[in-house]
Order: structure tokens, then C-alpha cells, then sequence
């Protein structure tokens, strides 16, 4: 081979890398920045319930490489309504307002689900916009039907990464802040239900807005044995869960001293557990603590331990551990059934995402507890 062969060889080398590269920095540009930051026009001013990225059989399809997903949310469930799933409600368009006053209705079109809460009635996931600009919601799914109900809007711009059910008391808590200040705020479930978009104009009437001492944000939360739980996630160092008191009337209770002269409410938490990063949710199921884990592109993880009065719940003490698809929030425990929510079907996601998951998906409890035995049994035979 002469010089000037090698020569061509290498400057075609050199111009086939040129176009890799910029096709790359052109997939990023689009899928990481432009998608993250502007929202596509809305062609409705509703709420879109078939928001759906993938049909149901396409949802299976798309996960079939997942052998633990599939055994845990798919298995025995033909006979459930949409195999036990819920769509998750305006991935496309949400009805919204553009400003915390709500004075001027919008469609948003790029909300991003965070929380999950399960009632008798409903299953709810909070969702925030994604470019900053439109109100958060909550939206509302009816629990056997499956069928989207409606948008209940709230007051500002909160992440609302968690949502927390108080049986007791019928009341729904959601994670807020103001001014870098953690934050739960309550909402009466009577005043939930009878909220209307169309009626109202306005977000809904919340019930206690109070500041969470001790923790440096509210990034999940749930509700167990009459206390509000509220995790924080950090991106690689360990963090904590703080358990706060509510009292009779299920408000947290406000430990503030008021001979300071502060204006504000404020809880101190009973108690603190240590927990591992990248933490997006948590639930309690018999006599375990399960998180749920994720950052970015990265596999997610669902961890089970085994609760203990040392309350040290990281990676070296989990009891199982099992990996999901990437971007999974929050997690519900509801009977034997384990609610998981993803935010990869939202439009600043999907255009990068692996595996978009745009189903709330129902996982089987007692066949997590002992799937890794069952499969040991069946090797072994």
C-alpha cells in the first residue's frame, strides 16, 4: 500500500468520525437539552387519558428482556384489568395554569411524573412541568376502572417528588418547598374530590403548609402507623428519612416555639434513618423497609431490609435487591401489591430513555419476598 493510499484511508477515517460525532452531539443536543427545555405546541386543551407511549402488548413486548419485571408485574394477572396497570394520564397534554394564581389557564406538555399514592377509591400521581412554566398537578385514576377522573391543580411549581396517603384521617400530603426550605403540604380529600378545573379556576385549597426541620429536602414520602415519612435523595453520598408526629386532626404537629415570633409552621422529626443514594421512594410491607433507587440512565433498583431499631437501611444490610428499568419514582404498598411509578414516559425522557415505561405497574409482593429462593429450587432440579 502506497502513501498516498494510506493517506486517503486515514482522512476518510478522520471524516467518518467527524460525522459520528456530530451526529451524536446532535442526538444529545436534541434529546438531553432541547427536549428538556422547551414543550411541544398542544394540539388539545384537555388532559389526555390515552397518553400511552406503547400499547399494552407493546408495554409486555418492550420489557420482555426484564425476567423479574415480568414474573412480578405480568404473571397471573391476564385476568386484571390492563394486566393490573394504570396509564399514566397527560404525558401528551395537561390542563393547567401558568402562573401559582392560577389566573390564566395553559395545556402543558411536558409534565414529568413524580409521586404515587393508592387510596380504596384512587390511584394519584403528581407530576411538575418540566420547563418550569405551568403548574403542578395530581392526576386522579379511578382504582378499579382504571379510567382517568380528572386534574386537581396545585398552588405554584412544587417537584412534588412525594405523595402520602393518611387513611385515618383522610388526607393527602404532598412534598413542596419555598425558598430551598423542605416542606408537606396537606389537601382535605373531601376538598380533593369536589375540585373542578372548569368550576374553580384556580388551584385546589390546600389544608397545612409546614416546614420540615431537619431534613435538606423533601424528596418522597409515605405514611405509616400515624407518622409522615419523608426521605431526601442525594446523588452519591448517603442520606436520611425523617419520621414526624400528626396529631388528632392529622396536622403535622408544629414544634415551633412560638414566643420566637416565627410565622410559619414547623415540624421537628421524631426520629432519623440512614439510607443509601440515589433513594426515589419508599414503602413498608410486613416486617420490611423497600426503597427504590434510580439516577439518570442507570438501572434502577427496588431493595428490601429488614426493619430494625438501628434504622440503618443502606446497601451492605439490604435483604433483596432486584433491577428495574432506569428513571423509577416512587413506590406504594397496597395489600400484597407494590405500585411503582416511572417518570421515563415523560417528553423530556422518552427521547433518550432505554426502556419508557408509561404504566403505573403492580408488582407482586410475596413473589418478590421469595423469587430468588423459587428460582434457586428450580436450578437446582
Amino acid at each position: 500500500m502506497n502513501k498516498q493510499t494510506k493517506r486517503e484511508i486515514r482522512w476518510l477515517a478522520v471524516k467518518v468520525l467527524v460525522i459520528v460525532l456530530a451526529i451524536g452531539l446532535a442526538f444529545w443536543g436534541y434529546a438531553f437539552v432541547y427536549r428538556g427545555k422547551t414543550e411541544p405546541p398542544a394540539k388539545y386543551l384537555v388532559t389526555n387519558q390515552d397518553a400511552a407511549v406503547y400499547s399494552l402488548r407493546g408495554q409486555i413486548q418492550m420489557l420482555s428482556q426484564k425476567e423479574d419485571l415480568i414474573a412480578f408485574a405480568f404473571e397471573d394477572r391476564k385476568k386484571e384489568k390492563e394486566y393490573g396497570t394504570y396509564i399514566i394520564p397527560g404525558l401528551k397534554y395537561t390542563r393547567t395554569f401558568l402562573n401559582a394564581q392560577g389566573s390564566e389557564q395553559a395545556v402543558c406538555t411536558s409534565m414529568t411524573p413524580q409521586g404515587l399514592a393508592v387510596t380504596d377509591e384512587y390511584v394519584l400521581i403528581s407530576a411538575y412541568c418540566h420547563t418550569a412554566k405551568h403548574n403542578s398537578v395530581i392526576y386522579v385514576i379511578n382504582k378499579e376502572t382504571h379510567r382517568f377522573i380528572k386534574e386537581v391543580v396545585l398552588p405554584g411549581l412544587p417537584h412534588v417528588g412525594g405523595l402520602a396517603y393518611d387513611l385515618d384521617h383522610d388526607m393527602l400530603w404532598y412534598s413542596s418547598n419555598t425558598n430551598g426550605i423542605a416542606q408537606a403540604v396537606s389537601i382535605k380529600m373531601p376538598v380533593f374530590k369536589d375540585y373542578s378545573y372548569a368550576d374553580n379556576r384556580m388551584p385546589v385549597q390546600v389544608n397545612q403548609t409546614c416546614s420540615l426541620y431537619g431534613i435538606v429536602r423533601d424528596s418522597f414520602m409515605t405514611f405509616y402507623k400515624g407518622c409522615l415519612y419523608v426521605g431526601c435523595f442525594n446523588k452519591y453520598t448517603e442520606s436520611s428519612i425523617a419520621r414526624y408526629a400528626v396529631d388528632e386532626e392529622g396536622n403535622l404537629v408544629n414544634t415551633l416555639d412560638e414566643e420566637l415570633g416565627m410565622n410559619f409552621e414547623m415540624a421537628v422529626p421524631l426520629d432519623y434513618s440512614t439510607i443509601s443514594e440515589q433513594a426515589q421512594g419508599m414503602a413498608f410491607y410486613n416486617d420490611k423497609l423497600l426503597l427504590s433507587h434510580s439516577f439518570g440512565i442507570l438501572p434502577s433498583r427496588v431493595v428490601f431490609y429488614e426493619q430494625s431499631d438501628k434504622r440503618l437501611y443502606v446497601n451492605e444490610n439490604s435483604a433483596k435487591t432486584y433491577r428495574f428499568p432506569e428513571m423509577i419514582e416512587q413506590i406504594v404498598v397496597d395489600g400484597d401489591d407494590l405500585y411503582v411509578l416511572f417518570e421515563s414516559g415523560a417528553y423530556a425522557y422518552r427521547g433518550y430513555a432505554g426502556n419508557v415505561v408509561d404504566r403505573v405497574l403492580k408488582l407482586n409482593l410475596p413473589k418478590m419476598e421469595s423469587y430468588e429462593e423459587e428460582k434457586t429450587l428450580l436450578n437446582i432440579e
